[in-house]
């Protein structure tokens, strides 16, 4: 599936994140999906303010947008 952003490699992070998980993002210097990406996701998990539900809603919005996680 095409990704929903207008620039490729700028997708944006999903609307309605709870904003603990759009703080811990911010901390860690995460505005986009490919970000998210490279970050990976043994990171993500470890994030203060990251719960399941959140990280399912980045998941979903990466699969949706053909982004997977990098090695990170």
């Amino acid at each position: 599936m095409a990704s929903k952003s207008n620039w490729p490699g700028h997708t944006p992070l999903p609307k309605g994140l709870a904003a603990p998980a759009r703080r811990a993002l911010a901390h860690e210097g995460i505005e986009t999906l490919e970000q998210l990406a490279e970050f990976g996701q043994a990171g993500l998990s470890k994030l203060h303010g990251m719960g399941p539900v959140a990280v399912a809603q980045l998941e979903d919005a990466m699969e949706e947008s053909g982004i997977t996680y990098g090695k990170g």
